[in-house]
């Protein structure tokens, strides 16, 4: 199976590094786990009439115990692997 391309804006960069490394750490994770699969069975869907757009929390933080909620885009052409498009996070307890 060909991975999903995730694109992550640069505006997100500071949120990124605002995170503890364990909070870094399980957003990697999570991006990792979108890679294989953007539909991912622990996400959910958000109504928005044209565009297919997603959440997904990550699992806690080993340092802080915070969790990452992370929104975005499924774009899927036809006959290609698509792309995940990171729109948004939110950390916190």
């Amino acid at each position: 199976m060909t991975n999903w391309t995730v694109d992550v804006p640069p505006r997100l960069y500071e949120e990124f590094a605002r995170l503890s490394p364990g909070g870094r750490r399980v957003v990697h994770d999570v991006l990792n786990q979108l890679a294989q699969d953007p539909r991912d069975p622990r996400s959910s869907t958000e109504p928005i009439a044209g565009a297919e757009l997603r959440r997904i929390t990550t699992a806690p933080a080993p340092d802080t115990g915070d969790r990452v909620t992370v929104l975005y885009r499924v774009q899927e052409p036809p006959g290609m692997p698509g792309t995940v498009s990171v729109i948004f996070i939110l950390s916190g307890p």
